[in-house]
């Protein structure tokens, strides 16, 4: 029955079994980020990847230090793992509200609590925040070297100029093809890191975890540089009006280095209300679970999301 929907190359993809090291992978993404090999991992996407690290270095009882609000599935994981969670809150603007990651808070309590590990994510998800390279340095150099740094740079395809090009010491760098790939279906993820920690993850990984068509797929794009830019450039255009018509009609809009557009309300209670106001247009926007974040919404940049009674829910005084 496959061969009626399959290629006869597809379907000899699907009877192989696929290289557990994905090491075709890994020279290209070692060739794109002008590093080795050895200091390359790809597993199924950022999430796995935040488990596996995880899993490397936290053990029952360690303290890691996260952003209150941050990307949510890192404290789930690390509950996972037994480890303590330390929750550092945003940097807010005092003219704009704007938030960010607090960078020295984060590294005080690193220091304070003698963590395992300190997530962060550049760009930030959900404030859409990104912070300069040698930021993440200053960091880096500002708190125990025994602490692993997690750096999740997911979006930095889409502030490409923002993303560390060196290796830093005890860090490991995820990056994903999900968003400036349009991938979020194959689970194609990796991480840059000095090369024990590959050799480390690999020891425990789970093998396999990229099939033969979703790695297939990754080398095919990969392939087309013109691809991943056509597809950023479009994002970056549909999130810059959607930005702007929000903005326009009086939210307060956050600038954003990613594929979202987050809106900061008055009031969790308008957030929520909005959010649900949606729900009867069918489309769904990303309000965070966290308590600190609830009177924010995050907005996919998407030609739907720019449709008239999306904006119109986002927007209107009287819900």
């Amino acid at each position: 029955p496959l061969s009626s929907v399959l290629s006869q190359e597809l379907l000899e993809l699907c009877r192989l079994y696929p290289d557990p090291y994905c090491r075709s992978l890994r020279d290209i993404f070692a060739e794109i980020n002008n590093c080795q090999p050895s200091e390359v991992l790809v597993d199924a996407g950022a999430d796995s990847l935040i488990s596996l690290c995880l899993r490397c270095r936290v053990s029952p009882g360690d303290v890691v230090v996260t952003t209150a609000g941050s990307y949510p599935t890192l404290k789930y994981f690390a509950e996972g793992v037994g480890a303590e969670i330390v929750e550092v809150p945003y940097t807010k603007d005092a003219a704009t509200g704007h938030l960010s990651v607090d960078l020295a808070g984060l590294a005080a309590a690193a220091t304070k609590r003698k963590a395992a590990a300190v997530y962060v994510a550049n760009p930030d998800n959900p404030t859409g925040h990104v912070q300069p390279p040698d930021a993440m340095l200053r960091l880096r150099g500002t708190m125990p070297l025994s602490t692993t740094l997690i750096l999740d740079e997911a979006y930095i395809d889409f502030a490409p100029e923002m993303a560390c090009g060196w290796r830093l010491p005890n860090t490991v760098q995820l990056r994903t093809m999900s968003k400036a790939y349009a991938l979020a279906g194959l689970r194609v993820g990796y991480w840059l890191a000095e090369e024990q920690w590959v050799t480390k993850a690999d020891q425990i990984r789970t093998q396999y975890a990229i099939n033969n068509f979703s790695a297939h797929v990754a080398e095919k794009l990969l392939a087309d540089p013109g691809y991943s830019h056509a597809l950023i450039t479009e994002t970056v255009r549909l999130r810059d009006d959607l930005a702007g018509r929000l903005g326009g009609a009086g939210l307060n809009v956050m600038p954003s280095a990613t594929n979202f557009v987050s809106v900061l309300y008055p009031s969790d209670a308008e957030a929520l209300a909005r959010q649900k106001a949606l729900w009867t247009h069918g489309a769904a926007v990303h309000r965070p679970p966290h308590p600190a974040m609830h009177s924010l919404l995050r907005i996919s940049a998407h030609q739907l999301s720019l449709q008239d009674e999306v904006i119109d829910a986002l927007t209107r005084k009287d819900v």
